[in-house]
């Protein structure tokens, strides 16, 4: 065959090409890390293993950790710790993830205009521990059935082997969802989520031992044995935790409290450990001394020991204001009515318990009537504080305080104490009675 000069170079040209397209895709093929490197940026890195911690790029190469170090991460990575290992990882520079035994998940992102990427980290099984600083982050946890929306906090968020996920908060809000609805979950509760349902309401709880396993991580305690093998942290001592009261019996009548009674300096952040020091001092300018503290979902609750009242709901006066039962020689000033009945009977009079609520859920009392065996006891049950943990939580502009009001009659002719539901009086009157409003400055 016979070619002439232009056609030869031509040839040539078309066989440069040709192979500088197959040199292309060899290189891509085999040196694909370099690439995307080179044009992706790193959206976090691999800090810490503590056994090995697998990284599964986009392009199906896997990378490992082992000890400290410093492995970037990308859009599209899978993470994953097999069950004898755990690692930590940082987003940022202020957002840390913890990966317990046995947990997988990828990142991926979501943008939108109005507030930009949000980063997800798309948990397919397993335990993770996130904790952020410096305010609101776009971050999300998705499990199969639930997503949560870190609102600035410390949390720990599990996606189960039955398709069932469980989030309990240590420190600050996480807006817990499905498809069904979202749950605001604060500070020491815990949530669970299952296909087909909205999140449960938030149990109080200790939660501080769930994240124990940390520990490794942060260097709190020993990472290793002698063996190589994970050391379980030791566990640290639990958060004195306060009993519940939820949901409450039934009351003889309520009353919400005005925020501006309980919050005077709206312009002032005011904590759990502020509403309540409030609350105290109004008690206590009134006699009352220091009342039972319990945990409810979303807040906590202070309750007063049981009082006589007279029928109008004041206070009867103090030698007989904390006494169930009455001597009826210890009347004074001498009234007929009040010496008969107490001779007759000497338990008989009127009786109040306030139970205050401070909460943003609604309260759907029980259906069960209060007892006054029980509610005389309700006060030394109760913590004497709110917790550390708690007396920190924020009072947030959704709180709301109730009281709740329980009226108790022993007749005069002897017969068990009933509650009177409603009470004559309502919940205004009673506080109004109590003096608790003008000590508030109602």
């Amino acid at each position: 065959m016979i070619f002439s000069g232009c056609s030869m170079v031509s040839a040539a040209k078309k066989w440069n090409r040709q192979y500088l397209f197959l040199f292309t895709l060899l290189a891509i093929s085999f040196f694909p890390t370099i690439a995307r490197s080179a044009d992706g940026v790193a959206v976090g890195f691999a800090k810490k293993a503590v056994g090995t911690l697998v990284v599964v790029r986009a392009d199906g190469i896997e990378e490992r950790l082992s000890g400290k170090g410093r492995m970037p991460l990308f859009e599209g990575d899978v993470v994953r710790t097999d069950d004898n290992s755990v690692a930590l990882l940082e987003l940022n520079s202020d957002i840390q993830v913890g990966l317990n035994r046995s947990t997988s998940f990828k990142i991926v992102s979501r943008w939108e205009k109005a507030n930009g990427i949000t980063r997800i980290l798309r948990l397919k099984e397993g335990m993770l521990w996130v904790k952020t600083s410096g305010g609101v982050k776009q971050l999300e946890v998705e499990t199969p059935v639930a997503i949560a929306v870190v609102k600035g906090t410390e949390f720990i968020i599990e996606a189960l082997k039955d398709g069932t996920s469980n989030l309990k908060v240590i420190e600050g809000l996480v807006e817990f969802g499905t498809a069904f609805g979202t749950c605001p979950i604060r500070t020491s509760t815990v949530s669970h989520a299952e296909q087909g349902k909205k999140c449960t309401k938030p149990v109080v709880a200790d939660v501080t031992p769930a994240a124990n396993w940390t520990a490794a991580l942060l260097d709190t305690k020993a990472s290793k044995n002698g063996g190589g093998t994970i050391a379980m942290a030791a566990p640290a001592p639990p958060a004195p935790a306060l009993p519940i009261f939820w949901p409450p019996p039934d009351a003889s009548t309520h009353q919400k409290i005005p925020r501006a009674l309980l919050v005077p300096d709206n312009t002032h952040a005011q904590t759990w450990a502020n509403v309540a020091a409030r609350m105290e001092k109004a008690l206590a300018k009134n006699g009352y001394s220091s009342p039972g503290y319990y945990s409810v979902p979303e807040g906590f609750a202070l309750i007063s020991q049981l009082e006589r009242i007279n029928p109008d709901a004041t206070p009867t006066p103090p030698n007989e204001r904390w006494k169930i039962k009455v001597d009826p020689a210890s009347i004074v000033p001498f009234n007929l009515g009040a010496y008969l009945k107490a001779l007759l009977g000497k338990d008989a009079g009127y009786f109040r318990v306030i139970a205050f609520v401070f909460t943003p859920v609604s309260i759907v009392t029980s259906g069960a009537e209060a007892n006054i065996e029980e509610a005389k006891l309700w006060v030394g049950q109760g913590g004497t504080k709110l917790p550390r943990i708690l007396s920190k939580q924020l009072y947030g502009e959704d709180m709301v305080a109730t009281a709740l009001i329980y009226e108790f009659e022993i007749p005069s002719h002897g017969e068990a104490a009933r509650l009177n539901k409603p009470s004559e009086h309502n919940g205004q009157q009673h506080l109004k009675a109590a003096k608790i409003l003008q000590a508030l400055g109602g």
